[in-house]
């Protein structure tokens, strides 16, 4: 529990200002430029789940997956992400990803804020800055913070909202000593609702997170238990953007949440998701101890030591690990949620133990310690920042659409099609995109396109072609000096659902 006189002297006595803004201003340096220089995904549902249907919306052309077409996706984050292009586009800023993820970074700052101020809730200087440091470098942190994808975006804010409720109920326990009577009447109520508005975002985002949301909203009513208006405020405040997702199917389905229904009945009736693999039970703490390597038990024992003070975040991170860890399909960034709420448990509770320490120059040191961790994460997430063929798929697409007389860009590359950029990292509205998955598929496109992205030499480009340019394993050539046939703007989208029920046909 936080100590009250010392909560009023670390409120009375500290200027936390200044040190908060150089943090936010190196968090958005760091996650802006993993955006600008790696244009990759970490998933491809970062693009075609969000980014092709969002141009789709805008210009007409989009790559379309098998998930819209069986409705189970919800169409209000690409069409907030197309409102957005319109405006840039009216801007003569184009519609580039760049601004999506540009936005995504800044509105990421709320949860470095979010770790700072719990931080120093609990633990004052030293929790600002290790909390503050922990929030701003930490890897995992800053390489989703401009991600599309929606359990990253709706990982971040459920974590968001948590984690303001915690601070909220700190604040709660520690007055009347360290709050102004108008905060501890107003200010602690309106945090619990903006924390509720957050999780509800990010819950109603990715319904996967709901068994997490509902625990943070059953954690806010139990504090609010007598005091009924606050837990009908704090409900509200959950149940309003869970209730635009819901509307947003009814629009497009014709059925209150119809993409949940559906989803669940694709991925569990249908036993679709399996056809893209399974993993066991401990797949994700396995993942984490590999990437996280010394780090991992650093903060697992830091985890475990503040999950009794900080129980609501600790067990909400639990709650969305185990919930996923009961579903045979995996993926490292369906739990993301549960990392930032991982993170400052841990930050919040070394920060605090730094402050008891009997020996300071041993906590010194242990805080430098928990400074460089960030940077040695760094390090051991080098894979997922340079993501070799996405990164080079991408990079070569936006050499191509600069080249002045390309007419149709062509993927003979077989399962890399999801490596690419689609339509969304090619900025020539007018030109098609075409997929090839064998040679027959590729002759079926002939006249059709001037420039291609090999790879390897699966297809062994004739001498008289040129190429322009090569990045890794992948080469982009010009083919042709023009086209001869007409444009075919639906050929990927179709074709590589070709190709998905060929893959999943076999893997059956």
């Amino acid at each position: 529990m936080v100590n009250p006189m010392r909560m009023k002297m670390i409120i009375n006595g500290m200027r936390p200002v200044p040190f908060m803004m150089c943090m936010l201003v190196i968090a958005f340096v760091y996650r802006f430029a993993i955006a600008c220089f790696y244009p990759a995904a970490v998933r491809a549902d970062e693009i075609f789940q969000t980014l092709e249907p969002a141009h789709r919306l805008l210009t007409g052309h989009g790559v379309t997956t098998w998930e819209w077409h069986a409705g189970i996706r919800n169409w209000a984050f690409p069409d907030l992400i197309a409102r957005i292009w319109r405006v840039t586009d009216a801007l003569g800023l184009g519609h580039s990803p760049l601004w999506i993820q540009g936005i995504l970074c800044v509105l990421s700052l709320g949860l470095v804020v979010a770790f700072m101020g719990l931080g120093w809730i609990a633990a004052g200087r030293t929790g600002l800055v290790t909390c503050g440091l922990m929030g701003a470098l930490w890897p995992d942190l800053a390489l989703g913070a401009s991600r599309t994808a929606t359990e990253i975006l709706g990982g971040n804010l459920l974590a968001l909202g948590t984690i303001m409720a915690m601070g909220a109920r700190l604040l709660h326990n520690s007055r009347p000593v360290a709050v102004p009577s108008r905060v501890a009447g107003y200010g602690v109520p309106c945090l619990y609702a903006a924390a509720a508005f957050f999780i509800g975002c990010g819950a109603g985002l990715r319904f996967q997170l709901m068994p997490a949301g509902f625990v943070s909203l059953a954690w806010m009513a139990w504090w609010c238990r007598r005091q009924p208006l606050q837990i009908l405020l704090v409900t509200v405040a959950f149940a309003l953007p869970v209730l635009v997702y819901g509307l947003a199917d009814l629009q497009a389905y014709g059925t209150l949440f119809g993409s949940v229904f559906r989803n669940v009945q694709a991925n569990i009736g249908e036993n679709i998701a399996a056809s893209y693999g399974t993993a066991p039970f401990y797949f994700y703490i396995v993942d984490l101890m590999g990437r996280w390597q010394v780090g991992a038990v650093i903060i697992a024992v830091f985890f475990a030591y503040g999950f009794r003070q900080f129980a609501m975040a600790a067990t909400v991170a639990a709650v969305v690990v185990l919930s996923h860890s009961l579903i045979g399909h995996k993926e490292p960034s369906f739990i993301y949620a549960a990392l930032p709420l991982v993170l400052v448990v841990a930050t919040a509770a070394f920060s605090q133990w730094v402050n008891h320490d009997p020996l300071p120059r041993l906590g010194r040191r242990a805080m430098l310690g928990l400074a460089m961790l960030p940077l040695l994460g760094f390090v051991q997430e080098q894979s997922l920042i340079h993501i070799h063929n996405s990164n080079a798929l991408i990079h070569l697409q936006q050499g191509a659409a600069r080249q002045p007389d390309i007419c149709g860009l062509a993927f003979p590359i077989r399962g890399e099609w999801s490596h690419t950029g689609g339509y969304s990292y090619f900025s020539r509205r007018d030109v098609p995109l075409y997929f090839a998955y064998d040679a027959s598929s590729l002759a079926q496109l002939s006249g059709r396109y001037n420039y291609a992205i090999t790879y390897g030499n699966v297809w062994s480009a004739p001498a008289a072609d040129t190429a322009v340019a090569c990045r890794r394993d992948f080469c982009l050539f010009r083919v042709a000096p023009t086209c001869t046939a007409s444009p075919d703007y639906e050929q990927f989208g179709q074709l590589v659902g070709q190709y998905e029920a060929r893959t999943h046909a076999g893997q059956q």
